[in-house]
């Protein structure tokens, strides 16, 4: 019996790949890679036009967010209801479509303003904050009296002067506009307490205004210039007696003793 050797085993070493076979498969990884890169950010840009386009049509077209409510702070409760009616705010529509500058323009209109602002308080009011106009005397105006302010703007007419504040005299007209801003200028240099002692502030031109006290003494005040410093010295000269006194030139006053 003749005994059989056995073969050695077959070269059990792994097959390799040739390198183009290799780029092949990277190549491929690299496609599926950037299609799935693809995919997501056209995911993401459906999504924000989605969103973008919701919120559109929440804001500017649904009546989630109409505007429902007018709010006027700063004025008195007549003249606030006036604005509100002045303003003509499109209740019902939404609230991001209402023309805020237009509503500002017409209530600035109003003569009792001097400033206005407009602003949106979400979910559905319109904030209308104003500054109204502070008088500093009082003037005939075609038979009525009116309010005049800093800036010698007439606004609200009454059938009388106001309490508590000088009545202005001056020419009519455009021609007279000069003399009241000189009388408007006076008025706003004066200390309040001097101020409320002023009965009339007489202004003939530019350049001759006059005030007459409630107790009958008259101040020469001459021309507008140097309004705070003729101011400072009346304050003084005011504490003694005199029937009138002459602040035209403020570093050399003169008084007129009492008789």
């Amino acid at each position: 019996m003749r005994l059989r050797t056995p073969s050695p085993p077959p070269d059990l070493a792994p097959a390799t790949r040739s390198p183009s076979s290799a780029a092949d498969d990277l190549r491929r990884v690299r496609r599926r890679v950037g299609r799935r890169r693809l995919l997501r950010r056209a995911g993401l840009a459906t999504a924000a036009l989605v969103l973008l386009g919701t919120a559109t049509w929440v804001i500017g077209y649904s009546d989630l967010l109409d505007a429902r409510d007018v709010t006027v702070t700063g004025v008195p409760a007549e003249l606030a209801a006036q604005l509100v009616e002045v303003a003509a705010v499109p209740l019902g529509e939404p609230l991001a479509r209402v023309d805020t500058a237009g509503v500002r323009d017409r209530v600035a209109d109003v003569p009792d303003v001097a400033s206005v602002t407009v602003s949106r308080q979400w979910p559905s009011t319109l904030a209308i904050a104003v500054v109204p106009r502070t008088p500093v005397a009082s003037i005939a105006d075609e038979g009525q009296w009116r309010l005049v302010d800093a800036d010698g703007v007439m606004f609200s007419s009454q059938p009388s002067p106001a309490d508590g504040l000088p009545v202005l005299r001056a020419p009519d007209g455009e021609a007279g506009q000069p003399s009241r801003q000189a009388g408007v200028s006076v008025a706003v240099a004066l200390p309040a307490d001097v101020l409320a002692q002023v009965a009339r502030i007489e202004a003939g031109s530019p350049v001759e205004v006059r005030l007459v006290l409630r107790d009958g003494r008259a101040v020469v005040w001459g021309s507008a210039q140097e309004p705070r410093r003729k101011a400072q010295v009346l304050a003084v000269l005011l504490d003694s007696p005199a029937s009138q006194y002459d602040v035209s030139v403020p570093d050399r006053p003169t008084l007129r003793p009492a008789r």
